[in-house]
């Protein structure tokens, strides 16, 4: 599957605006317009357009370059664009197509839902020894849906080749002398289809002196938004698409936790405890291929005569792909659909309680301090107890002060950003301290596999004393009482400047 991510800006104009002197743009050196030609894309969706309302679009497009199938999806800055040939049917999207965006559609029959017929100019921009900075097309645009429907009009489109992103703010600017400016509809089909495509839910900026409610629910409709992309590279087998889902599950999970007092838990628990097996499922992947990379990377570092047998071939027989069966299992579920719904449900009408009209300078700080004398009783009793099972207790603490921080960050500013970034630095210590614990387990349990199948185990042994020194290292480098004042002090004054705000 070809894929490909773009960055592009979309601007509205009159039917006889004049192009204006594109090598006013910085950076553009020369022009070469290109021949012009036409492309009609026909757009799948399911009936109440589960996928426009998140943002992606599934298409069959004829005409131009691109003939095929498109699945965009908001990624960054940009979308990421995966292709697929033609094929036959023009009614059916390609299969490898259907099952990423199935977390979205859930089961729901996907329909043609608009066609758009667009006939291009395109012209590109190039710079210093004829590099293409971006590619701007004159578009003029007939929409229809299947009702008969139809709405014409015309935009200009910029796309990023080898550019960069300052070249939109130049744009903007020339193009503005001209009277054109950026469309508030970016995507021909969601002009097409009009009002039927609800807006995105209106989040008003929090403040301090505002109700709790809307800083609880910006993250919340943020981390809901982000699982949803995550799915996506979930289900390609990435192992940074299945990380980045599992933290979104964690930071969801951390959200309804913390901030328990202001809703609903009759209703959040439940949902709290299905994003715990969600991210169980993740983590059994995501542990698999992060030990995986640990072993080859202190295999790599141990001098060539001391690795005996076929230990990188037995450390990928083990690990290569371990779990992704079951995430896609799980992905695939009805379990996992009624999650989606409920997550859906949450974000757009969140079930508060009365504590949340209290406002955010009476809640937040009350949150941080709960969070940070969580960390504070797990780290001292590390130092009294078995110290890696403790020790990786007080980091699951750590990171939830540090999502905490995170989502007070837009009313405590920068306060709370250094409580994230210390935060952060205890978790990733600690982080690191885990990560040997499990390899030093898994390594046992690896060395009796290759031993029964007559292998040398030598090495096995060698990356174990490794990682144990490590350990010995990190625990000895983790300071609790200087940990825990640095926290006390960094949540103190987040929590004061978010009374003061």
């Amino acid at each position: 599957m070809k894929i490909q991510h773009e960055v592009e800006a979309t601007y509205a104009l009159a039917d006889d605006t004049v192009v204006p002197d594109l090598l006013l743009l910085d950076g553009v050196q020369e022009v070469r317009q290109q021949p012009a030609f036409s492309l009609t894309a026909a757009y799948f969706d399911t009936a109440d357009l589960a996928l426009l309302r998140s943002g992606v679009s599934l298409r069959r497009r004829t005409g131009g370059v691109a003939d095929g199938w498109h699945l965009k999806v908001p990624a960054g800055g940009g979308r990421d664009e995966f292709h697929r040939p033609l094929g036959r049917s023009t009614a059916t999207p390609p299969k490898p197509l259907r099952d990423l965006v199935a977390g979205w559609v859930r089961g729901e029959p996907l329909v043609h839902v608009a066609t758009v017929h667009t006939d291009r100019t395109p012209s590109l921009l190039l710079g210093a020894d004829g590099l293409v900075l971006a590619e701007l097309t004159d578009d003029r645009v007939t929409g229809s849906t299947p009702e008969g429907e139809t709405v014409a009009w015309r935009e200009w489109e910029l796309e990023l080749v080898d550019g960069t992103a300052d070249l939109f703010d130049s744009a903007d600017q020339v193009f503005a002398a001209a009277g054109v400016h950026r469309a508030e509809v970016s995507r021909k089909v969601a002009r097409t289809l009009g009002d039927r495509v609800p807006p995105a839910p209106r989040l008003w900026m929090p403040a301090a002196d505002e109700p709790v409610s809307r800083l609880v629910h910006a993250r919340l409709v943020e981390q809901v938004d982000v699982l949803g992309r995550r799915d996506v590279d979930a289900r390609r087998g990435t192992d940074e698409g299945v990380h980045k889902m599992r933290v979104a599950c964690r930071r969801l999970r951390a959200l309804l936790g913390s901030f328990r007092p202001v809703l609903d838990r009759e209703q959040t628990d439940p949902v709290r405890d299905e994003l715990r097996w969600l991210a169980g499922v993740l983590g059994q992947a995501r542990d698999a291929a992060a030990i995986h990379g640990r072993l080859r990377d202190l295999l790599a570092d141990e001098p060539r005569d001391l690795v005996h047998g076929p230990v990188l071939g037995r450390l990928r027989s083990v690990y290569e792909g371990r779990g992704k069966d079951e995430v896609l299992a799980a992905l695939g579920s009805q379990r996992y659909f009624d999650l989606r719904d409920r997550l859906d449900q949450l974000a757009a009408d969140p079930p508060w309680t009365e504590r949340a009209e209290a406002s955010a300078r009476d809640v937040a700080p009350k949150v941080l301090h709960k969070e940070f004398k969580r960390f504070r009783r797990r780290a001292d009793a590390a130092a009294a107890d078995e110290p890696e099972p403790a020790l990786h207790e007080a980091r699951k603490a750590a990171k939830r002060l540090r999502y905490a921080a995170e989502t007070v960050e837009p009313v405590a500013g920068k306060k709370a950003r250094r409580l994230d970034r210390a935060a952060h630095h205890v978790t990733s210590h600690l982080g690191e301290l885990q990560d040997t614990t499990v390899s030093r387990s898994e390594l046992l349990a690896v060395a009796q596999v290759a031993s029964e199948a007559g292998e040398p185990t030598f090495a096995y042994g060698r990356l174990h004393a490794l990682d144990e020194a490590r350990a010995s290292t990190l625990i000895a480098a983790f300071r609790v009482r200087a940990t825990v004042a640095r926290l006390k002090a960094r949540t103190r004054k987040a929590r004061k400047a978010l009374r003061r705000t």
